[in-house]
């Protein structure tokens, strides 16, 4: 049984399985209300018999939504040039106007939420513009405001003061920092100490002299020389298991899962590879996606389904080949390996995707970025041939 109604004060959610940080559990109901988890039974809860939004049945399985905790959003429609190395990301860059990077994140955002990602940690020029083009689709930004990073602005503070007061509030924090140079390490640090909000650390800064007081989120996995630093700190890692080199299981450093800039750019994708490379167990690979990368931005309300949380939820109708029939007695492994597309994605308790397909922008919205994209490959072409011809 299903009913679309946007903006439903009261939700609820018949599901066959629940996956999260724990035991997975069989044949429950979730009831929300205001965005927030408020049932979790194995009854049908009386005082949700006329929720405005229903969706349940048979084969229907429930997870929390995916955060990546870093990628470069902007780029998505160039990942496959950029990974081979036809074209240079820093060159592209200089050509691409405020309105291709909102029509390209706006891109990168429809298929991040046709994988099931809810939340969007983003880098790169221009930051209000790829935070509308991604709220737009109905997904939550994060906006990691560039120090003296090639694609940052060189009067970063100003910036991260302008879009903390824009898209931050009170309850929720929207805005972080990426720090790509040791020199600004004092001044960055202070400010998230000051706003405690969490620092994403590129891979070649170094962690020696830092405090284990700071909020650090440590970028590129087991290639990091630091690594027993971010263990003994109790500071944070996130890694991209596709282009991991660790030789070991990184389960002990609880890590997220950053896309950057993968050509397959599909959390999804991101989780089976670290089963398959023996850097996570499936269960933790879920973790990765979910409560680890929100516990990491300080977001302790989401990533696990339980009562008060808030209702950041992928939904899953498994009924055919390859994710049918669900092996109940290995669940994660299912999940991570056969998960199809979402048939609803819930951010605060809405469906911003419903039947697998986008609520709040569609084909039209695509195709204005292809002729974006279009455009963008036309002037490069024409500098090329003149840089040929010089």
């Amino acid at each position: 049984m299903f009913i679309r109604f946007l903006g439903a004060m009261k939700v609820l959610i018949k599901a066959d399985l629940v996956l999260g940080p724990y035991k997975p559990l069989r044949n429950v109901y979730i009831g929300i209300e205001e965005g927030q988890i408020k049932v979790i039974s194995k009854e049908e809860p009386e005082e949700y018999e006329y929720a405005e939004y229903i969706i349940g049945g048979e084969n229907r399985v429930v997870i929390p939504g995916f955060v990546t905790t870093h990628s470069f959003i902007y780029l998505y429609p160039f990942r496959y040039r950029i990974f081979s190395g036809k074209i240079n990301a820093f060159q592209l860059l200089s050509t691409l106007s405020p309105n291709d990077i909102y029509y390209f994140s706006l891109m990168g955002a429809y298929h991040l939420l046709r994988t099931g990602v809810t939340t969007v940690v983003t880098s790169g020029p221009n930051l209000d513009m790829i935070a509308r083009a991604i709220s737009e689709v109905g997904l939550k930004p994060v906006l990691a405001v560039g120090v003296d990073c090639p694609d940052s602005k060189e009067d970063w503070e100003r910036e991260f003061i302008t879009l903390y007061n824009r898209w931050s509030s009170k309850n929720e924090n929207r805005v972080i920092l990426r720090l790509c140079s040791e020199e600004y390490s004092k001044e960055v640090f202070e400010i998230s100490q000051q706003y405690n909000l969490p620092v994403l650390l590129e891979r070649f800064v170094s962690l020696e002299n830092m405090n284990s007081a700071v909020n650090v989120i440590g970028l590129g996995g087991g290639a990091r020389k630091d690594l027993e630093i971010i263990k003994q700190k109790g500071f944070s890692l996130a890694f991209t298991p596709s282009y991991e080199v660790s030789q070991f299981p990184l389960s002990q450093y609880k890590p997220s899962i950053s896309l950057d800039l993968t050509p397959s750019f599909d959390i999804r994708h991101e989780a089976s590879a670290s089963l398959t490379r023996l850097l996570l167990t499936p269960e933790e690979a879920l973790n990765a996606m979910t409560i680890w990368g929100y516990s990491q931005l300080k977001y302790n309300d989401r990533g696990v389904i339980e009562n008060n949380k808030v209702a950041d939820l992928t939904i899953y109708e498994i009924k055919e080949p390859p994710a049918f029939p669900l092996d109940i007695e290995s669940p994660y492994e299912s999940i991570i390996f056969n998960l199809s597309y979402p048939e609803t994605v819930m951010v605060n308790g809405e469906a911003v995707l419903d039947g697998g397909v986008p609520l709040n922008v569609g084909l039209k919205h695509i195709e204005k970025a292809i002729e974006r994209l279009a455009d963008v490959d036309k002037r490069t072409s024409k500098e090329t041939r003149h840089l040929e011809k010089s």
